[in-house]
């Protein structure tokens, strides 16, 4: 399972983008539209202080053939195209707004190169007996319908009535992105992980470990985001809504933690030696 060329030059690529998009996001003036101020300088933060070294990690040990870092290397390929995909969409354009889009495009297509080269049956060899297929798949289901509840409780009434949602009139329809890319991608793949699994099928141990990790690196950057909106007071922000968002991510960073460490020490020598032989 060793990476190939292009996937090491995209991901250094996806770093130095990352790095210099989140120092100007901080420190260049006028960079971000006000109302996103609080939010984005948290996801900055964050990104220079998770987002990145974690990827840089993943990549150094997924190189060597390691599945551990395969695993969260595509969780955290996850988490960049997820989060460049809302920079550049929500924050509007600016002098970097083609490096969002090369972020973007750079992260979701490694995503997808990397993910269908993988071993999904070595995959579900390794987890089988490690990993609870009833305990993440029914999690991820559970995620999921939560997540599509809790949007559609805004959307719906608002699509009724035709007045459109707080959120919109509060930051504009930017604010509406969120809801979007959840809707769209979000929710549909971790219904397709979470079913996938819970039947046991390979590609759904795959799916579940790139949600998981996807989930946990993410869970910082909303947290922090939760803590700015409340302390600023400027969004109207439901307790449900807090309730719904935060708890599912702190305890999806426990189950991604728990599948890492349920692959065992020898398999990954074992694949880590593989992959020197294939070389």
């Amino acid at each position: 399972m060793h990476l190939r060329r292009w996937e090491v030059g995209t991901t250094l690529a996806i770093l130095a983008l990352s790095i210099v998009a989140s120092l100007l996001g901080l420190f260049r003036p006028g960079h971000y539209p006000n109302s996103l101020l609080p939010q984005y300088y948290v996801q900055d933060a964050t990104m220079l202080v998770v987002g990145v070294p974690l990827l840089a990690a993943a990549l150094w040990h997924a190189r060597r053939g390691s599945f551990r870092g395969r695993i969260v290397w595509l969780g955290a390929l996850a988490y960049m195209a997820y989060t460049w995909a809302h920079v550049g969409i929500q924050a509007g354009f600016n002098r970097f707004y083609l490096g969002y889009v090369a972020l973007f495009a750079l992260s979701l297509f490694t995503l997808i190169g990397g993910t269908i080269t993988v071993d999904a049956r070595a995959v579900r060899r390794t987890q089988a007996d490690a990993v609870s297929e009833r305990l993440y798949g029914g999690f991820l289901v559970l995620v999921a319908v939560g997540l599509a509840v809790l949007w559609l409780a805004e959307l719906v009434p608002a699509t009724l009535t035709g007045t459109p949602p707080t959120l919109v009139a509060e930051q504009g329809p930017e604010a509406l992105v969120t809801h979007f890319i959840d809707l769209g991608v979000v929710v549909p793949s971790l219904l397709v992980s979470g079913v996938w699994l819970w039947r046991a099928r390979p590609w759904g141990y795959v799916l579940a470990g790139i949600a998981v990790v996807f989930g946990a690196i993410l869970t910082p950057t909303i947290v922090g985001m939760t803590v700015v909106i409340l302390a600023v007071g400027e969004l109207t922000v439901s307790p449900v809504a807090i309730a719904f968002t935060v708890l599912p991510l702190v305890a999806v960073t426990a189950l991604a933690v728990t599948y890492v460490l349920a692959i065992s020490p020898a398999t990954d020598v074992r694949a880590m030696a593989e992959s020197e032989r294939a070389k």
